[in-house]
């Protein structure tokens, strides 16, 4: 299954080591599009709803970041088996780690906007795509400040 992560402090020696997966402790949060998820939106392209899921984890990232940072979002892939609705606190795709376990990196997601530019904008957050071995890449540009 496809699971988006907001960046945290312990995720960024994978990314600088440019690794190919990500090491992840059980109970983390994460965001995917589950079979609950997919029923309760009968008719929504399957792509269209990892859009949703991925740009929720970008959300919740922007609430945690200062005004002048952007967020990054990394795509993994994890058995299905793996994880467990938490839908109380990271809305409808919400999900959980049921154990530790190693992910397989899919790619990066870089918001083009830091928090403040995105909260002042209606619209979803551009996002730029970063290959699964460009991992140093994405954080050069993540902690590159914003053109204003």
């Amino acid at each position: 299954m496809r699971i988006y992560l907001p960046l945290i402090a312990q995720d960024r020696p994978s990314l600088q080591d440019g690794r190919r997966a990500i090491d992840l402790d059980a109970g983390r949060v994460a965001w995917a599009v589950t079979s609950e998820a997919s029923t309760d939106r009968p008719g929504q392209d399957e792509e269209d709803l990892e859009y949703e899921a991925l740009q929720d984890a970008v959300h919740v990232a922007f609430t945690a970041a200062e005004g002048s940072q952007r967020v990054l979002v990394i795509s993994a892939d994890v058995p299905d088996g793996l994880i467990a609705a938490a839908t109380e606190d990271g809305g409808a795709f919400g999900i959980r780690l049921r154990e530790r376990r190693s992910a397989k990196i899919a790619s990066f997601h870089v918001t083009e906007q830091d928090a403040d530019a995105a909260e002042a904008d209606d619209t979803d957050p551009a996002l730029l795509w970063f290959d699964a071995g460009e991992g140093r890449d994405a954080l050069a540009f993540l902690d590159t400040a914003p053109i204003a």
